[in-house]
């Protein structure tokens, strides 16, 4: 039997890179897609991997040079912050990667957000959720998501997946926002806020689901939410201990009091454009008690986490300790 050829896109992002170690990890050959100012760091790896890692330059704007020989797509490029690159990235980019592989006949992965739901009542979020994206990335990542969804009726071999925010390291640092709250946990800044719920899901798991969902065994076009749920008040102890050595509960706002600054807070970073720790946006967040459910992939995949998202907080705090970044 041949072996796999694997096309990648965004290998040079979080996620991407995180595949792209796993991938060599296992012995598979892989075709990294990159564009040639973010080369170094593939060009390194490429290094040590000669015979099965090929960089190809190039992005999702343009055609792009894939061979016939390739049998899986693991498509994780997309544009979060710019907004102008959103539409040409994250939806004709998708546009390109089901033609291409509707004319190889090789299967897609495709890396979405679960944010394409948007904002709901639902406290409990699962695939038939019906989606109302609410901001221009969520929107961009619903229409790239259609559009497999359209390549799938033509004959797509397909899979979708929708992880909650991601945690891990390997963001830069000013795009790390959960690396931003375990150092206000740490400093004794952050204080809890309601019992709010925390949508979460470590690297590896995303990396392991992607893994998964590439078999013939799994019934095609699937959409399927991946999430380790931990509330802020167990993740706010769990860091403190972690980088303080203090255990013990942290404190709370009242409900009413964090309201009224959050307005306060909101008007002053309108007003004067910088950015304030707590405004509407954050408080709907740290108080937001919805919950994604997974019960797809454990029962359809038989997946099960490697650790709970108790250990995987304390290992990512381990992690950033270690890097000089907490």
């Amino acid at each position: 039997m041949d072996k796999d050829l694997i096309f990648l896109t965004g290998a040079t992002g979080f996620v991407g890179r995180h595949i792209l170690a796993s991938l060599l990890e296992n012995d598979a050959d892989v075709i990294a897609l990159t564009r040639k100012n973010q080369s170094d760091v593939l060009e390194k790896i490429n290094n040590s991997y000669p015979n099965r890692l090929k960089v190809v330059y190039g992005d999702l704007t343009n055609k792009i040079d894939m061979p016939e020989e390739v049998t899986t797509i693991y498509h994780c490029a997309g544009v979060i912050l710019n907004e102008e690159q959103m539409q040409a990235v994250n939806v004709e980019g998708t546009r390109r990667m089901v033609e291409a592989a509707l004319v190889r006949g090789c299967r897609l992965i495709h890396l979405s957000s679960a944010g394409v739901v948007g904002k709901t009542k639902d406290h409990l979020i699962d695939e038939n959720t019906a989606c109302n994206p609410y901001n221009k990335y969520e929107q961009s990542k619903y229409e790239a998501e259609k559009i497999v969804l359209d390549g799938i009726k033509r004959g797509l071999k397909a899979q979708i997946l929708r992880p909650t925010t991601i945690i891990g390291t390997g963001r830069a640092e000013n795009q790390d926002s959960i690396l931003q709250m375990f150092r206000t946990i740490k400093r004794g800044w952050y204080r809890n806020i309601g019992n709010g719920l925390h949508n979460l899901i470590h690297v590896n798991e995303v990396v392991r689901v992607m893994h998964m969902l590439n078999s013939d065994a799994i019934p095609n076009g699937g959409i399927f939410i991946s999430n380790n749920p931990i509330g802020f008040r167990d993740m706010a102890n769990i860091v403190r201990l972690e980088t303080t050595g203090q255990s013990g509960e942290i404190g709370s706002i009242p409900y009413g009091l964090a309201f009224m600054a959050a307005i306060c807070g909101s008007a002053l970073s309108f007003v004067s454009g910088r950015r304030i720790p707590l405004t509407l946006s954050r408080f709907q967040a740290l108080t937001d008690k919805r919950v994604f459910s997974q019960d797809r992939i454990v029962s359809k995949l038989g997946y099960q986490p490697l650790h709970p998202i108790e250990d995987y907080v304390k290992i990512l705090c381990h992690d950033y300790i270690k890097q000089g970044l907490l």
